[in-house]
Formats: C-alpha cells, sequence, structure tokens
C-alpha cells in the first residue's frame, strides 16, 4: 500500500514538472501603442465557418439589448408570489394616534408619476419625466414595517427613462386574467385615482414584476455628476444636447443604485438572508451562530427574524452588491462589463465563457431558491471532501428546510396555504424535475451536476422526455471542458419558447449551424463584446491632453511596469493574480476558493478558451500556469467613471462639500491639501446617505492618486477603518473594513507627492482610457 502511495507522488510530481514547463502564456501585443494603435473591433460570430453578414449581426446587438434590459427567464414569479417585491407595508403615524398601513408600491408608483411634476399620466407617456435616481416620498415618520425607519425623500439610485412607467430593469409582466382574484398582485388600478393618483392603467390588469441585468448595470448618469444625461438608453432615442449616445448608458454598472433598500423593499426578506448578516462580524462561525438563530426562530418569532434579515441586507453600501452566499457582509463594486478583450469574467475570473456568466446571473442572483443546491443533503454533502474548509451556512439545513423556509411567508402561501407545498416542491425540483422556481421550458440541467442535483430530480420522468439533461459540450466549442461552469449549480437557461417563435430561432439553427437554445445569451454577449466605453468628455482631460500630460503618462505607466499586467489595447494580460501576491481583501477570492480551485478549468489566456478540466485541469492550475484562486487583472477602460477602485471598491477619496478646489488643472486638483479632502469610503458614503441631494462620489483623479500613492493610500486604508457608516435605525455606526471594504493590497506604488510631475501625468493618462484614448 505504501509503496502505491509513493508511486502516484511521484506520478504527480512528475506531471507537475511536466507542466511547469508549458504553462499557457498571455498574448504578445508586441509594441502595441494605446495611444495611437488602433483598439481591435468586436468579434462577430462565426458559426460552422460562415460569419455572420454585418446587417444582421448588428441585428443580434439590438436584440441583446433588448434582452439585457428585458429578459427574466421568468423571475417575476420567484419575486412577487414568493419574496413579495414592492409589497412591503409601509407604517404611517397618524396624528391622533394610530398608524396607516400603505404597501409600498402605492408610494413607488406616485413617485415615478410625479417626474414630470404632473400627477395622473404615468400610463400615458408621464409627461415625458425621467431621472438616473428614483426618489420616493414618506409621511414623515414612516417605517418600514415597524422594522426601520424610512427617510422622507428615499434615493433609491434607481433609473427612469423618458415616458416610461417602470424603471430600467424592473420588468412588469400581466398576470393572465385567469389569476386577477390574486391579492398579492401588484394592482395599479388601486392607485389610479385621488390627490395623487396615477391614472387608468390602459386595458387594467395585474402585474408581477421581475428583475434583469439593466438594473444594476445601466445609468443615465454618465458621468457621474449627479446630473441625468440621457433621458433614454433606448437605441434610436437621442438625447438633444447630451455629447453621448443611448449605448453609453449601458453596461457601465449603476454606482448610484442603493440595491440594499430596494431588496428591503420585500414582504417576505428571508428569501435576502444570503444577502444580510450581522454589523461587525466577519467570522464564518458568527454567520453559522446567527443562521442557526434564524432556523430556530423564523416560525416562532418571525417579526424579529424579518428585523434582524432586512437590517442585515439595508446595510448593502449603495453601489455595491454581495452576492455571496455566506451571511457575511463582503460586498463588490458594480462592475462594469466591456467583455471584448477582458476575459476571464467576474472579478475572481472564475468565468471563462461570457454566457456561462450571463447564466450564472439568471440562475443564481436573480433567484436565491436555486440555493437549494447548497443544502446539507445536496452540494453540501461535496462540500465535505475539501476537509480543511469549514462548511458554509447552508450547511445546517437540508434542501426541503430551505425551500420551507423561503415560502413560509411568501405572499402566495398567505393567500392560499395550500401553495406551501406547490412552492416548495417546485423549489426543490421534485414536482417537476427542475430545481428553482424558473419556468421549465426555459432551463435545463447540466448533466454530471448530480452534487448540486438531487437524484431524484435529475431522474424526474419529464426530464428524459423532455430532453432536459443535457451535455455541457453542447454549449460552445470548449463547453466539454468548462464542465459544471455551463450550469453553476446545476441549472442553464435556454432561449424562450417565446423567442423561439418571434425570431424564427429554427431557422437561424438551420441556416448557421448554432445552438438555438444559446440565442439569448449568446446575442446578450455580443452586445457586450460589441460596446465601448463612453468618451470622457470632461474639461479636466481636456486641459490635460493639451498639455501632453497623457503622453507623459503612458510613458510612467510602462517606465513603472504597469503596462506588464495591464497590457494591449485592452489593457489586461486575462490572467489571474494569486491572492498572495495582490493581497486585496480576501474575502472575495477565499469564498470562491473551492470553485477556482477545483471547479474552474484551466484556461489559455491568449483565447479565453478551457484547455483542460478534471484532476489533469486542476494539477496544471497548481503546477504549471498557476491559475489558482485570487483576482484577474482588470480592464483599465472607463477607470474615469468607475471610481472607487479595486474589486471592494475601497480605494476613493473626494473633495470635501462646501471646498473651493480647482476642478479644471489636474495638477492643482492633485496638490489639494489634506483637510481639503475626504479619504476612504465611509466617509464619502455616509456623506451621502446623510445629504443623499449632494450626489457627493469619489472623485476618479483623486482616488486614482490614493490607488498608486503609498501616502495617499495609507489615509484611506486608515479612514476605512474608522466607524463612519451609519447603521439606519440606530445612532451606531460601523467602519467599512468591517464588511470587506478596505481598500488594502495592489501595493504597486509610484514614487512621488500628491500632485507631483510623473503621478499627474499617470492620472491623466488613466483618466483617458476610453473608447478613443489617443484623441
Amino acid at each position: 500500500m505504501i509503496k502505491k502511495i509513493y508511486i502516484y507522488l511521484i506520478l504527480l510530481l512528475t506531471i507537475g514538472l511536466i507542466l511547469t514547463g508549458c504553462p499557457p502564456k498571455p498574448k504578445d501585443w508586441g509594441d502595441y501603442n494605446v495611444l495611437k494603435d488602433e483598439i481591435p473591433g468586436p468579434d462577430i460570430p462565426t458559426y460552422n465557418g460562415k460569419q455572420i453578414p454585418y446587417d444582421e449581426y448588428k441585428n443580434w446587438v439590438a436584440w441583446g439589448e433588448e434582452w439585457f434590459r428585458g429578459e427574466t427567464f421568468g423571475n417575476e414569479k420567484l419575486l412577487t408570489d414568493i419574496i413579495g417585491f414592492l409589497q412591503v407595508d409601509i407604517n404611517t403615524p397618524k396624528a391622533g394616534g394610530g398608524v396607516t398601513t400603505e404597501p409600498f408600491f402605492k408610494y413607488f408608483i406616485e413617485a415615478i408619476d410625479e417626474l414630470d411634476g404632473v400627477r395622473g399620466n404615468l400610463y400615458t407617456g408621464n409627461g415625458g419625466g425621467y431621472t438616473h435616481d428614483l426618489v420616493v416620498s414618506f409621511p414623515p415618520g414612516s417605517t418600514l414595517d415597524d422594522i426601520i425607519p424610512v427617510p422622507e425623500k428615499l434615493h433609491t439610485g434607481l433609473d427612469v427613462e423618458a415616458g416610461e412607467a417602470w424603471p430600467v430593469g424592473i420588468v412588469p409582466v400581466k398576470a393572465d386574467e385567469s389569476e386577477s382574484d390574486l391579492p398579492y398582485l401588484l394592482d395599479p388600478s388601486k392607485y389610479s385615482s385621488g390627490a395623487k393618483g396615477v391614472g387608468d392603467l390602459p386595458g387594467g390588469g395585474k402585474f408581477r414584476t421581475g428583475f434583469s441585468c439593466a438594473i444594476c448595470h445601466y445609468s443615465l448618469d454618465i458621468d457621474w455628476d449627479g446630473k441625468t444625461d440621457l433621458k433614454s438608453a433606448k437605441i434610436g432615442e437621442e438625447t438633444e444636447g447630451s455629447p453621448w449616445k443611448p449605448y453609453d448608458a449601458w453596461a457601465i454598472g449603476n454606482q448610484d443604485l442603493h440595491l440594499g433598500w430596494v431588496f428591503v423593499t420585500a414582504s417576505n426578506p428571508i428569501s435576502a438572508i444570503f444577502a444580510s448578516g450581522q454589523p461587525n462580524k466577519l467570522e464564518l462561525n458568527d454567520a453559522k451562530e446567527w443562521m442557526k438563530s434564524i432556523i430556530e426562530n423564523y416560525k416562532t418569532n418571525p417579526h424579529k427574524v424579518k428585523s434582524e434579515i432586512v437590517k442585515g441586507v439595508q446595510l448593502m453600501p449603495r453601489g455595491y452588491f454581495d452576492d455571496t452566499p455566506d451571511a457575511i457582509h463582503n460586498p463588490l463594486q458594480y462592475p462594469t462589463l466591456f467583455t471584448r478583450g477582458n476575459h476571464p469574467f467576474n472579478y475572481d475570473g472564475v468565468m471563462l465563457n461570457a454566457s456561462d456568466r450571463n447564466n450564472n446571473v439568471w440562475t443564481v442572483s436573480f433567484d436565491p431558491s436555486e440555493f437549494v443546491a447548497l443544502c446539507s443533503d445536496r452540494g453540501g454533502q461535496t462540500e465535505n471532501l475539501l476537509f480543511w474548509k469549514q462548511p458554509g451556512i447552508f450547511s445546517l439545513l437540508t434542501a426541503k428546510e430551505y425551500a420551507e423556509m423561503m415560502v413560509e411567508y411568501a405572499p402566495a402561501v398567505l393567500h392560499d396555504r395550500n401553495n406551501f407545498e406547490k412552492l416548495r416542491d417546485d423549489i426543490l425540483g421534485t414536482s417537476d424535475g427542475m430545481p428553482g422556481i424558473l419556468p421549465v421550458n426555459s432551463t435545463v440541467i447540466i448533466e454530471g451536476t448530480e452534487a448540486y442535483v438531487s437524484k431524484e430530480v435529475m431522474n424526474h420522468p419529464d426530464n428524459k422526455k423532455y430532453n432536459r439533461i443535457r451535455d455541457a459540450a453542447e454549449f460552445g466549442s470548449d463547453g466539454d471542458k468548462r464542465g459544471q461552469m455551463t450550469g453553476m449549480l446545476g441549472v442553464r437557461v435556454i432561449t424562450t419558447p417565446e423567442v423561439r417563435e418571434k425570431y424564427n430561432v429554427d431557422e437561424l439553427e438551420a441556416k448557421y449551424g448554432l445552438n438555438g437554445d444559446e440565442f439569448i445569451t449568446n446575442a446578450v454577449s455580443i452586445m457586450l463584446n460589441w460596446l465601448e466605453p463612453p468618451t470622457n468628455h470632461s474639461p479636466l482631460l481636456k486641459n490635460a491632453k493639451e498639455k501632453g500630460l497623457v503622453e507623459k503618462g503612458y510613458q510612467v505607466f510602462k517606465d513603472n511596469g504597469c503596462a506588464g499586467c495591464h497590457a494591449g489595447p485592452f489593457l489586461t494580460n486575462n490572467t489571474i493574480i494569486p491572492l498572495h501576491e495582490i493581497k486585496t481583501n480576501n474575502a472575495r477570492a477565499l469564498a470562491t476558493e473551492p470553485l477556482q480551485t477545483f471547479i474552474a478549468p484551466e484556461y489559455d489566456p491568449a483565447t479565453g478558451e478551457a484547455i483542460s478540466t478534471g484532476i489533469g485541469g486542476v494539477l496544471a492550475k497548481w503546477f504549471g500556469s498557476k491559475q489558482t484562486y485570487g483576482y484577474k487583472v482588470l480592464t483599465l477602460r472607463y477607470l474615469w467613471g468607475t471610481a472607487p477602485y479595486l474589486h471592494d471598491g475601497g480605494v476613493g477619496v473626494t473633495v470635501k462639500p462646501g471646498s473651493k478646489v480647482e476642478e479644471e488643472d489636474l495638477q492643482i486638483l492633485l496638490s489639494t491639501p489634506e483637510n481639503y479632502k475626504l479619504y476612504g469610503m465611509g466617509e464619502i458614503l455616509s456623506y451621502r446617505e446623510n445629504v443623499p441631494g449632494s450626489y457627493l462620489r469619489p472623485n476618479a483623479a483623486l482616488s486614482l492618486q490614493a490607488l498608486l500613492l503609498k501616502s495617499e493610500r495609507e489615509k484611506v486604508i486608515a479612514s476605512n477603518k474608522t466607524e463612519h457608516y451609519p447603521i439606519t435605525g440606530t445612532d451606531d455606526k460601523l467602519a467599512l473594513a468591517n464588511m470587506n471594504i478596505q481598500g488594502v493590497g495592489h501595493n504597486n506604488y509610484i514614487d512621488d507627492v500628491p500632485g507631483g510631475e510623473k503621478i499627474t501625468a499617470l492620472v491623466a493618462f488613466l483618466l483617458a482610457l476610453d473608447d478613443k484614448p489617443g484623441e
């Protein structure tokens, strides 16, 4: 036996030595000049050796945008019937005692109707009203379900286009007339008349609402100055007088969105437990103890449990989202989605394929019912094999227990208790063969994901009957190597029947040999690949260019080795920097360590294609490419619009409100004295929440300087450790470092002083990295 072990060890070491000698290398861009050479154009798809004609390609871009902003894949049932989105009670004290109770939805649609200053025309064009930040008004003293106070003016950060009755990314789906008696559906007719009546909806009807990608990634404020730059982000709807086009609003990341507040408008917040947690608690043991308390008390003391969850979710800062299901605060800044040349995807680089990334959003981020896959009797069983890691919060309950917890207070169940078992079994997948709530006609299960999808579900007769168990090899040329990543928790969305019929997908399959099931997600990927970052029109950059600072900054960039990682036209070498090297906040990398290490395949950074999987891939990553867990090298395009910096959004500096500083001369701005500046996101975000109409944001130039000068970064890190950020409903404050927003790492500093020649030139170059950096 010992002899066999030695043989295996020698074999593994031999393989490791072989792989070390031939790791995949990033693309060599030679002497590519960012300021002079042309940026490679978008990738026009080729199927079976036949490239899509350009006119048809542009149609695909338009379709991709349509589905990015409007496709829900049926998540409206989850959001309305189970989560109760927009249905939480707002309680308001009466003058003579007692309270009045109205659903959040009432105030929500009144706010949209009020955008043009005229009441009662919401469904007849709304007078062309629009905003980059929907402000919902409440009577003084109002509370959200008697849990936390709501401000009289709640700045949601939701965008509303001219003439629209719903914010971008919140998708209304009209319910069938047979469901007209369901009281939990959204019914605009209730608020059509009266002093604040929104007017009649032509044709009437009730609605469910779903989420699309655009809720987090569109913004009508392109340059983040607190002013709406576009009336609409729709193709063909130009805004007179604006230097930006509708597509400039796409995929830039909504830094104004307060998803914490948006989430807690749900009447059943238990469904958002994955994004909640306790203030100042960053250890898994604390999260598990908290989860145990939730499990033990949600039936006997529901209001207390709801209060705990709501307070935790609402803590999510504006411009951030926490998608790691661990009940530990670990928010990430909304990323831009300029995907061309920017593979692999996500901050941790775990997604090689853009359509896999899209699928993960549609099946996991927008559908927490899919987390049944992580419970103790499903994915939790394989989690135990990682003996060096403590099992997470979902190890504390079975899939059935989790599903029951989700639906116990679902609006559909409170209306009719007979819906309890139906919804529970739908989530489990035992009733229809598909885990989660998304419809069975637009989802499939990836073969080989039995660790996440139980045998009972996998073997459901309908799955065989309707060909719902699919081989990963069907999804892209390297799908067989991407394996489980094609369906993160076992499930992948496919083109809906409605889209198949409307767009004659069967004909496209015959014409190009493409996989029609991928039509929607591939169109979205094509659209994102087509996009360019918005142009920086600021006088600050214009003046810096006239002084020759951008060219000087490019030389500083190269002289200091920045171009080694941030290489080529897309300013990335497409590699993953190990955590021990990059040293940025470790929470996200550790949360996805098993995924990065054992499941995500080794890839070729030059192409983004998977090249090995299974044990061979694991060994190749360990010994060869060293593609272990860490963070990917991000593109630097649109740095001018994405402050704060680093994946945790921890590096931010701005000018103190009321301070008069030079805003159009870069060197003078960067020389601003310390007492005129706010350091760290705690101070900036807390001021923004206290004075929301200020639209105070990190200044891109000052924040880039803090990223690259050690003396400035130390001030940012110290401020992030200081208790600035308010905990709603209390007098307490917390340090953002205790939410894993630290601003540490990426310790590649420039030897200079604030406003010095080198740092000024370098910042000028970085601010110029838009769609045409050399112009």
